[in-house]
């Protein structure tokens, strides 16, 4: 499969230009803290949800819709495929929550015959994938993967079978996550949370989580752009390895031990917050190096915490570059191809 286009909305702003600003910048971002909580995290900017044309349709959804359907737009631009031959998968570790707890919330104050609909109907997993259809118009198969673990990596590899079993022509796969107070507590109660609101991998004596939110779509098809795989193991022949380091959980230990040292080797968590998602967001930071040739500059070595791994420049990112994920044992690598690398024949 190949990778055609892409859409992000992110705590750093909206669209691809403004990743390359944050990325260019090399600086990370530093979360707010949560009145009620005082756990710092990482939030869509409101001006990227709001005076936007592309969310008429979402005039009274939620964050989580909001984020979903400015993504999933800028990841279709361009695409020239029929209607009907455009899939939707839509990957999320916790789904809309906050949405799910304040309807939960209305029923315990309200009663039932006084909790919205409106509400109700936002709360469900699958709502925006539909809306995302029903906005750009797209009728072919559209499922929502909800994941704890590597939701991304299930949606890419189900997006190859739809794509190879020839049930659709592109897909639109995105990941999706938000934060709130519910989350909050549960990183407050749970996980150390960062002193300074900035997101870091953590090392063998330091953990420092901002929860973070946003989402990330790619258009995948079976021509245009440069190809995309999922392997379970990182490759030694990457010209740079993007760890999804500091997510939320204890994967970091099995990243390190993962980790090559003769691979040059990034992650850009202080740029999303720590989410389960970050696999997507590292997919579109990797895409925006390969269309411009060149690595963005560090923002956090990972070297500081014990991560393996030469330095890597910012200029020639022509080979093959991966996103490493971890899960316990289990590891996954998106990798995006050198252009010159081609599909493997029958």
């Amino acid at each position: 499969m190949n990778l055609a286009g892409v859409g992000i909305v992110f705590p750093g702003g909206a669209g691809v230009s403004a990743l390359r600003d944050v990325l260019a910048a090399g600086q990370p971002l530093k979360g707010e803290r949560l009145e009620k909580e005082q756990v710092p995290v990482l939030k869509v900017p409101a001006a990227a949800l709001t005076g936007n044309p592309v969310l008429a349709p979402a005039r009274r959804a939620d964050r989580f819709c909001k984020m979903t359907l400015l993504a999933a737009t800028e990841a279709l631009a361009g695409c020239e495929v029929p209607p009907e031959r455009i899939g939707i998968i839509l990957a999320t570790a916790f789904g809309p929550h906050g949405t799910v707890f304040k309807f939960v919330n209305d029923l315990l104050e309200f009663g039932d015959e006084q909790a919205s609909p409106t509400v109700f109907s936002q709360s469900v997993h699958a709502a925006a994938a539909s809306m995302v259809a029903a906005a750009a118009h797209l009728h072919g198969p559209a499922l929502t993967v909800a994941d704890l673990a590597m939701p991304f990596e299930e949606a890419l590899v189900l997006a190859d079978a739809w794509l190879e079993g020839g049930r659709c022509e592109a897909v639109l796969v995105g990941a999706v996550d938000e934060t709130s107070d519910v989350l909050a507590h549960v990183v407050r109660r749970k996980w150390a949370c960062s002193p300074d609101g900035v997101a870091r991998f953590s090392s063998e004596k330091q953990m420092a989580y901002v929860p973070g939110e946003g989402a990330v779509f790619v258009r995948l098809e079976r021509t245009a752009g440069p190809r995309i795989s999922v392997e379970n193991e990182p490759s030694s022949t990457a010209a740079c390895h993007l760890f999804n380091a500091g997510a939320l959980g204890s994967d970091d230990a099995e990243l390190r031990r993962r980790a090559l040292p003769s691979v040059p080797a990034r992650t850009y968590v202080s740029l999303l917050g720590s989410t389960r998602i970050g696999s997507a967001f590292h997919l579109a930071v990797a895409w925006l190096m390969r269309r411009e040739n060149r690595f963005f500059p560090d923002v956090l070595p990972l070297a500081s915490c014990g991560f393996p791994g030469g330095e890597v420049g910012q200029e020639g990112a022509g080979g093959s570059i991966q996103v490493i994920s971890a899960c316990g044992p289990r590891c996954r690598a998106i990798t995006l191809h050198a252009l010159e690398e081609r599909r493997p024949g029958p």
